[in-house]
């Protein structure tokens, strides 16, 4: 298995044709969330499980526990305080706070995606004035399966094995700090990279995460902002 990184200024324009800033609102949760502190994250869950009717698969849209993670989830982070990873509320926005100058991490959730039923991948992240592109990234796990039907509960628990990985550097050199902006991704152009023959249902995306840069040291004051990953249709 082999373990491409993307470059943010390599990207191909289909992958980066739709880069815009978004500031958005967060609805009931947020406000939860900035009335009561950490104690509103009991009341604010996560959406389904799996890919909704519309093709739709929704992550960072609430805060869950991060030492006691929901089904499907894996969270690992350096244990001794203060931790890397923590829940915010950023400009009215519940987002992943990452430092990874404070130690390494590796958040992910499982999935059980057809590329070509959901094939766009977005994303909403914001640099502190210390963060730098490639302190963290975003890891897609692809396996191949030419035959045979998948559910969520057949994948099991932790993290699954790939026929591909494929490692983005979050963020861009170019950028307003302290304002949100959006990443757009294919998944469909990104795969035939790998599988040019595949059919169109063979291939799925098995893994979502996001890990402190492998061959990068950040600041110890560098946090960049994660929320509303969306994969869609």
């Amino acid at each position: 298995m082999t373990t491409p990184t993307i470059n943010p200024l390599s990207r191909s324009a289909p992958e980066t044709a739709a880069r815009h800033s978004a500031i958005t609102r967060a609805g009931f949760c947020a406000s939860i969330f900035m009335m009561l502190g950490a104690a509103g994250l009991a009341g604010c869950t996560l959406p389904g499980a799996g890919v909704d009717v519309g093709g739709d698969l929704k992550l960072l849209y609430a805060p869950f526990s991060l030492s006691n993670p929901p089904q499907f989830w894996q969270v690992r982070q350096t244990a001794t305080p203060p931790a890397p990873l923590s829940w915010e509320d950023k400009d009215g926005h519940i987002a992943l706070a990452a430092r990874p100058g404070l130690g390494s991490f590796e958040i992910g959730r499982r999935t059980n995606v057809i590329v070509l039923a959901s094939p766009f991948l977005s994303f909403d992240w914001q640099f502190n004035s210390s963060a730098q592109v490639g302190d963290v990234e975003l890891v897609l796990g692809f396996r191949r399966q030419a035959s045979g039907s998948w559910r969520e509960n057949d994948l099991g628990a932790g993290k699954p094995t790939f026929d591909q990985e494929v490692r983005i550097a979050v963020g861009q050199y170019s950028v307003h700090y302290g304002e949100w902006h959006r990443e757009y991704f294919d998944l469909a152009t990104l795969y035939r990279r790998y599988w040019p023959d595949a059919a169109p249902d063979e291939v799925r995306l098995v893994w979502i995460g996001l890990v402190s840069g492998e061959d990068h040291h950040a600041a110890e004051n560098s946090v960049t902002h994660l929320t509303h990953i969306l994969l869609s249709r």
